[in-house]
């Protein structure tokens, strides 16, 4: 498949965990990106993995990373941000405020500085171009106002992408992801569920191979640099 390895953040639960169980099946070399410990990195790491653990929401985190993945491989076919921190923005000002700086390490600051650091990386990768994608969301097109500063920080990401993809190419093309219904947290009721669906034309929960298929649709075209890519089942056309 690829000669050289797909980086993917946050890739120790949910969606993160399947792009890189995927990319693992497909035959590509995969270095995962964790937070926290958990039952699913010796699953990974059993099925060929390269584990490196960082916290994405620090300007230390995010560069120790950098520096794990440097001592690990001479080049990388793509970075996969997929790493996320979600939850409404608080009441209290203060604790929002502590919100805000979380979303922007992770969602902004944590992809630049990974995308800068690991460029030399990219750029020396045996495909041409080499790829970087964020995993952004429909709420960066049309944001909730419940969810303002995440919304704010995945439009951030989504404006970083086109700078990049300007700046980056030809050697590396930069390319977005937005989700929609793809798996409702734990905290979804089933009534906030079948709002969500029922706002979704089509009508069901994806699952995350759908974006499993998106990330494939951009890592094999070679003529897509600067896109946003929905895969939300249509709910952007109803919001």
């Amino acid at each position: 498949m690829f000669s050289d390895p797909v980086l993917i953040t946050g890739a120790g639960r949910r969606v993160g965990l399947h792009l890189a169980r995927r990319l693992l099946q497909d035959g590509a070399r995969v270095i995962a990106h964790y937070r926290s410990s958990g039952e699913n990195l010796e699953t990974l790491r059993a099925e060929g993995a390269q584990l490196v653990q960082g916290d994405l929401a620090t300007v230390d985190g995010s560069l120790a990373v950098a520096e794990a993945v440097r001592a690990m491989t001479p080049a990388l076919r793509a970075i996969v941000h997929n790493a996320s921190a979600f939850s409404p923005t608080a009441d209290d000002p203060r604790e929002a405020a502590s919100q805000f700086i979380q979303f922007f390490g992770i969602h902004m600051q944590a992809p630049w500085l990974l995308n800068t650091t690991l460029e030399p990386l990219l750029r020396a990768s045996a495909s041409h171009p080499a790829d970087i994608v964020h995993i952004t969301d429909i709420f960066a097109e049309r944001p909730h106002p419940e969810f303002d500063l995440y919304c704010a920080t995945k439009a951030g990401l989504e404006n970083l992408s086109l700078s990049l993809a300007r700046r980056l190419a030809p050697r590396i093309k930069v390319n977005c992801i937005r989700p929609g219904p793809i798996l409702f947290m734990p905290s979804h009721t089933p009534e906030a569920r079948a709002k969500v669906l029922a706002e979704t034309p089509l009508g069901r929960e994806g699952g995350p191979e759908p974006v499993y298929r998106a990330l494939r649709a951009l890592l094999d075209n070679d003529f897509i640099t600067g896109a946003a890519l929905p895969v939300d089942g249509g709910r952007h056309l109803a919001r």
